[in-house]
């Protein structure tokens, strides 16, 4: 089909357009990891075709070729997630040397996404080997997903791989896809993305940091303070805006508490030092609802863990006992969180505000009005 100069500069407007508005939905999701990346491919593909446009030059080929449609499905797939945590996100293929990306990691981890913007007869040839050399079929796409999914787990479960059609697909294609494990959602019939609800997790590993906090003064009803050093009067003045005991004992009702002899011998030493009489009985009074069992080996996708700066060689026990009993970490050390998140390392947490022993720290401190 010919198309006049005219109609091929009013079809260049109208992706303009288009990525234009998909740029002013990606900044309501300006602060997920992933967005600003996306949002600078869409700028490029947008600063092309204003470049063909005004110099006269728009073919259909630039519209037909142009990555705003995929783009577009993907923005219109992320609004419509809930608690987005990474868009793009690559992973690693396990002896491949290479990177599976996933396009949107939703309901905090728990959900994978691929969108796949390749029309229906794209998507037939490549189920049945008609594809240029080297490119991999839908169904070996999805074997690779779900492979990835099983090999890194979220709360202690694969996640949930979806993926997202912008055209119609038949209804064979639709249940091989399931039956290799992925759910398949279709962008025309305007099917949100189901929230996945998440995993129960019954039991909890309890870190130093949260048993510190858990027995200090400051966290049971002691944070009108000043004192000498100004970390401690900074945690004062936050434990009055937000105290944490009562989140900790909203998180630790019904739950099963257990903690590793390594935080516990820790623990211990640490309180018999800096522990008021007081703190030292409300230890007590805790370890009666805790579990102490004993330190586990670390497990396999710990073992390859480089142990410097943050990472210690305590804390990876401790977080590898979390692991080897499939129990969420309750953890103050955001620091090894992060740092282990850098070395491909996802450790199901809670993370809190750290609170120090204070008791005995009192004696030199000043009383502020409450």
């Amino acid at each position: 089909m010919e198309y006049s100069p005219e109609e091929l500069d009013a079809l260049a407007l109208e992706k303009i357009e288009t990525g234009q508005k998909l740029l002013a939905d990606l900044a309501q999701l300006d602060g997920v990891d992933g967005v600003r990346k996306i949002g600078k491919k869409i700028s490029q593909e947008l600063k092309f075709l204003n470049k063909v446009k005004n110099a006269k030059s728009v073919t259909i080929n630039h519209i037909l070729c142009s990555n705003l449609t995929h783009f577009a499905c993907l923005v219109q797939c992320l609004m419509s997630c809930t608690d987005v945590t990474h868009v793009d996100f690559p992973l690693p293929l396990e002896d491949r040397g290479s990177k599976l990306r996933v396009d949107i990691v939703a309901d905090g981890g728990a959900t994978w996404i691929k969108v796949i913007a390749r029309n229906p007869k794209s998507l037939a040839d490549g189920v049945h080997g008609r594809t240029s050399y080297g490119s991999k079929s839908i169904l070996e796409q999805a074997e690779e997903y779900v492979e990835a999914a099983e090999a890194n787990p979220h709360m202690f479960k694969p996640p949930r791989v979806v993926f997202r059609f912008l055209s119609k697909i038949d209804d064979e294609l639709i249940e091989e896809l399931q039956q290799v494990g992925i759910t398949v959602l279709v962008q025309q019939t305007s099917q949100p993305v189901p929230r996945m609800e998440p995993t129960a997790v019954r039991k909890l590993n309890l870190d130093i940091t949260t048993l510190i906090a858990y027995v200090s003064a400051m966290t049971n009803g002691s944070s009108h303070w000043e004192y000498s050093e100004p970390l401690l009067t900074e945690q004062a003045r936050w434990e009055r805006e937000k105290p944490i005991k009562p989140l900790l004992d909203d998180l630790f009702h019904g739950k099963d508490l257990i903690c590793c002899e390594t935080a516990v011998s820790s623990f211990q030493e640490i309180l018999s030092i800096l522990g008021g009489s007081k703190e030292k009985t409300r230890a007590e009074q805790l370890f009666e609802r805790v579990q102490i069992l004993p330190d586990v080996p670390l497990p396999p996708e710990m073992q390859n863990i480089r142990v410097g700066g943050k990472i210690k060689p305590r804390s990876l026990q401790i977080f590898a006992f979390g692991m080897q009993h499939e129990a969420i970490t309750v953890t103050s050390n955001e620091g090894f969180v992060r740092a282990a998140r850098m070395q491909g390392l996802e450790v199901p947490v809670v993370v809190h505000d750290a609170r120090a022993l204070t008791e005995e720290k009192e004696k030199s401190a000043r009383l502020l009005e409450e």
